[in-house]
């Protein structure tokens, strides 16, 4: 969609651009004006997280007028809002504030760092609070306008998704194909190390619950270059990440910390800043677990004993709980469940297409260790039946209806607006 106001987590910066204030009038809508250093704010914003790199003036130019219009955009749908005498509790935008003010704290490592680059941006740590408030009403209000105006509008029913099912066969994707296997994987490590590693991250945890901020903490017992500005990962997407940190930050509450989490890479502590859908926000303190030639060698003869044990008549299932050194399938005797063949790691991909059902693989190399794996079965890809894929295809429908009405909704806001551009670009 558009704008962000439909399921809008708004990310505000009160930063400008190298400490210089911009304050020529970009556009006035009705009686308020948007001023050309709140454009600047937002490009300052998609800078720093690498999305103007490389960029052409010409593109740069186009990107500001787009931020232009969507803060227009943004002011017409609060004024509606404040028209229609619609209001926010105070105790809920302070108790946001307060949790965003807390978490740009921590991304500098230290309250001294955060406050000289305030200075640096010849701005004060109340300046910034009250751009947060402002900010933040502005996200509730529109969000309760939307729910009001264009939500309730929106009416998808069941014949209308059997209706759009029977007429798009062609262009709903099909299934793809899905193998259900067993493994167990053996981490090459040194059992001494592993357990200093996660001895290291049971303190770290143990002083953030004590009332230490993650951000200190961080920058002193972190073993990743992300300890220089506390911790901080950004927005991942599902498959961008290590299965097993994934695992653990799908399974966290927002603002918890979670136990010490092992992935390839160590131990790490975890805290879930945001979510927006199937993304997450996420900082992270790592103890790393350096792995030897000899782990290695250990590792890969401990998965091969493993094989032979299944080989000589032992079920799959009780090996991989006795050996496996996955945390989260052990339990299950290596249960990985149905997956898309299409998401196997390449050499995986390639084992598994050798299988028949029932067969066990080789011993197979990762970047997460030593692996055995069991096709427990296959099954082939193909048209979806409709009860498979009813819901997901509501919800689709209904995002896009949502869009329509919202489109149009908007549409009449503006055209009965008084909304005039002045400029923006810089000179």
């Amino acid at each position: 969609m558009k704008n962000k106001w439909i399921g809008l987590v708004m990310v505000i910066t009160a930063l400008t651009t190298g400490g210089e204030v911009i304050d020529r009038i970009a556009a006035v809508v009705n009686e308020e004006i948007i001023l050309l250093s709140e454009v600047e704010e937002k490009m300052f914003l998609l800078q720093t997280q690498g999305q103007l790199q490389g960029r052409d003036s010409t593109e740069v130019t186009k990107m500001r007028r787009e931020l232009l219009d969507r803060l227009i955009e943004e002011k017409l749908v609060v004024q509606r809002a404040r028209s229609q005498g619609m209001e926010t509790d105070p105790q809920v935008i302070l108790t946001r504030v307060d949790e965003a003010m807390s978490k740009v704290r921590d991304r500098f490592g230290s309250r001294e760092a955060f406050l000289q680059a305030l200075q640096d941006e010849g701005i004060t740590e109340n300046m910034l609070q009250q751009r947060y408030e402002s900010d933040i009403e502005q996200e509730l209000l529109g969000q309760r306008i939307v729910g009001r105006e264009v939500r309730s509008k929106v009416q998808i029913t069941s014949d209308d998704v059997k209706r759009y099912f029977d007429e798009n066969q062609d262009e709903i994707p099909g299934k793809p194909m899905e193998v259900h296997l067993r493994h167990l994987v053996i981490h090459p490590l040194s059992p001494a190390k592993e357990a200093e590693a996660r001895n290291r991250m049971n303190q770290a945890r143990e002083r953030i619950l004590n009332g230490e901020s993650f951000g200190e903490v961080a920058k002193e017992m972190s073993d990743d270059p992300t300890r220089n500005r506390g911790g901080e990962l950004g927005w991942f997407s599902p498959g961008d990440l290590d299965p097993d940190f994934q695992a653990a930050a799908d399974t966290l509450e927002l603002g918890k910390i979670s136990t010490p989490v092992r992935s390839r890479f160590g131990f790490h502590l975890i805290e879930l800043l945001e979510r927006e859908g199937p993304r997450f926000h996420v900082r992270h303190i790592l103890a790393l677990v350096e792995v030897s030639p000899e782990d290695i060698a250990r590792a890969r003869e401990k998965a091969q004993a493993a094989l032979d044990r299944i080989g000589s008549g032992e079920s799959f299932e009780q090996v991989a709980k006795e050996v496996s050194d996955d945390e989260t399938t052990r339990e299950s005797g290596g249960d990985l469940s149905w997956t898309p063949a299409e998401f196997l790691l390449p050499q995986v991909g390639a084992v598994v297409d050798s299988l028949k059902t029932g067969d066990v693989s080789p011993v197979v190399e990762t970047d997460r260790g030593f692996h055995v794996f069991k096709l427990q079965d296959r099954r082939k890809g193909g048209a979806y039946e409709f009860e498979e894929i009813k819901d997901r295809l509501q919800g689709y429908l209904e995002q896009k209806e949502l869009e329509k009405v919202y489109d149009q909704w908007l549409a009449g806001v503006r055209d009965s607006a008084y909304v005039e551009i002045k400029t923006w670009d810089r000179q």
